[in-house]
């Protein structure tokens, strides 16, 4: 199963259309369209929104692996029946701390990535325009 497909999973789990699914998402209908049909793969940008807007973990949506939603540390700490101890808090608050360093580390490099490409493609687009104005 692709991202596009478990994206779509999700919007359906949401009772969302895919036009108030895409505009939460800074998206027309059409453009949220063409990638759950596969036609546009779902960029760094998008994953980025479905975290933050749609608590999305982004695990499930890559690979398919984990829970589909991420319990949010509210979620999963700040309970007190569950917390046990000031110290067990405590370690768990570094933990999601080093979590988000990660995936902070993680975007960054994709950001890298995708930079990288930019100037290539910069590249190709000023080695074909100056062919053609010396024709």
């Amino acid at each position: 199963m692709t991202e596009n497909q478990r994206l779509k999973i999700v919007r359906k789990f949401l009772k969302e259309t895919q036009a108030d699914f895409g505009a939460s998402l800074g998206l027309t209908q059409a453009g949220y369209s063409d990638i759950e049909r596969g036609k546009n793969s779902v960029s760094g940008k998008i994953k980025i929104l479905l975290k933050r807007e749609h608590n999305i973990n982004l695990r499930w949506l890559e690979t398919g692996e984990g829970e589909m939603f991420i319990a949010t540390i509210e979620d999963r700490e700040m309970d007190s029946d569950k917390l046990g101890s000031e110290q067990h808090f405590f370690e768990r608050l570094q933990s999601e701390i080093e979590r988000l360093q990660n995936e902070v580390k993680r975007l960054s490099a994709e950001n890298s990535s995708y930079s990288e490409l930019v100037k290539s493609k910069n590249l190709i687009i000023e080695n074909l325009e100056s062919r053609i104005n010396q024709k």
